[in-house]
């Protein structure tokens, strides 16, 4: 094929040349018939671009970073001619390891390719075919096309979830916090543990009136209950990633969510609620009030964006520290600010978590308390698990 695509142009070259020099019409003739072969080479690429068949879907469209599937793409040939030769281009989770395939078709033929997908990093992506390359049978012109372009055309998503370090729990850690005696006591108007009576205020549901008390009392009595003395934990994230290149970002993006995410399982195991701030979230923050929300939590980590830039202490004029027992802060930067405002919060309990590409034992050496604030240094690489273990995470 490249043989006659070498020859052919320098020939309609030659019959335009000698055409032009010397009048005859053959020459002229040869030249139209070579340029209406192009045309016809030409159409043919560009209906087998817009009119073949596909179908592209992954064996799992949710995994956690390290993890591995596959993309399974099937090229269709309904045509009554071959497909001489095609090449397509397949974009994984990691776009600098795209996946190019040739093959050529034969008429009502098919082809079927196994595209493993490494994930090796957090977030949503989409994978899939990018680009097509057609090339005629007599391999003259040779035709290129972005599917991205096409408005019906879709990658599949792909969904990849930070990795999640369990943090090992104390052996006489308590799971939940009541405060007992009278003194002490929170009332609330629903819940599981009975605590006694109270006279009957407009607005109370009368599925909680005490039918027995109040017949016998002749006056309205409600059912109340004890409200367990809940402790918050703020997880604030610093979504703003700069400096390095896009993998060493996308590096430390992850690390931030496997923080947040040990951070945030740990506490919720321990009885206290989450408070997860970020400024990718302007509204309220999220709360996670059992275990049975950090599904969601873990999952909007996945989906979560970082930018280069943002304002991190504009997270905390957006919380209130009323029941706050202890604040995490993650940042991939160091700086001087972002103590001060932590300092100025009024939580004595505090731990900013520092992140950096640098070599792991180098960074999770260097742990100590910097302007007041107890600051832990974690890089890509290290045990999340070890570094935030019981001693870094509570006290």
């Amino acid at each position: 094929m490249r043989p006659l695509k070498m020859c052919w142009y320098p020939a309609m070259a030659a019959l335009l040349i000698a055409g032009l020099l010397t009048g005859r019409r053959e020459f002229f003739l040869l030249l139209f018939i070579m340029g209406f072969v192009l045309l016809f080479s030409l159409a043919l690429n560009l209906w087998t671009l817009l009119s073949f068949s596909y179908v592209q879907r992954t064996e799992r469209r949710v995994c956690v970073k390290g993890g591995e599937t596959s993309l399974r793409v099937e090229i269709y040939n309904d045509k009554p001619f071959p497909f001489a030769f095609m090449r397509v281009t397949v974009a994984p989770v990691a776009r600098s390891s795209r996946v190019r395939l040739s093959f050529s078709l034969l008429p009502r033929s098919h082809a079927s390719f196994t595209v493993p997908l490494f994930c090796p990093y957090r977030g949503v992506f989409g994978v899939g075919m990018t680009e097509l390359e057609v090339n005629d049978s007599f391999g003259l012109v040779r035709t290129r096309f972005n599917m991205l372009s096409l408005p019906y055309y879709r990658q599949t998503e792909m969904k990849v979830y930070p990795r999640l370090a369990d943090i090992s729990l104390p052996s006489a850690k308590r799971t939940d916090a009541k405060v007992f005696g009278s003194t002490g006591a929170h009332i609330a108007k629903q819940g599981e543990s009975y605590a006694g009576l109270s006279k009957y205020t407009p607005g109370d549901p009368f599925k909680r009136v005490h039918r027995a008390v109040s017949a016998k009392r002749r006056e309205l009595y409600v059912k109340t209950y004890d409200a367990p003395f809940e402790t918050s934990v703020l997880i604030a994230m610093d979504t703003a990633v700069g400096g390095g290149d896009e993998e060493e970002r996308l590096y430390l993006a992850d690390l931030a969510c496997e923080c947040a995410a040990a951070v945030a399982h740990y506490s919720l195991r321990t009885g206290r609620r989450v408070i997860f701030g970020c400024a990718a979230l302007p509204g309220a923050p999220d709360v996670c009030e059992t275990e049975r929300d950090f599904l969601r939590f873990y999952e909007g980590l996945a989906e979560l964006r970082f930018t280069e830039q943002g304002d991190f202490a504009e997270v905390f004029q957006r919380i209130s520290y009323s029941d706050v027992e202890a604040v995490y802060a993650i940042t991939a930067r160091s700086d001087a600010v972002i103590r001060e405002v932590l300092s100025m919060s009024g939580i004595k309990n505090i731990r900013l978590i520092e992140l950096s590409t640098g070599k792991g034992a180098e960074a999770a050496a260097e742990s100590a308390s910097v302007g007041g604030v107890w600051t832990v240094r974690l890089a890509v690489g290290d045990d999340i698990a070890a570094v935030l273990g019981e001693e870094s995470v509570m006290r």
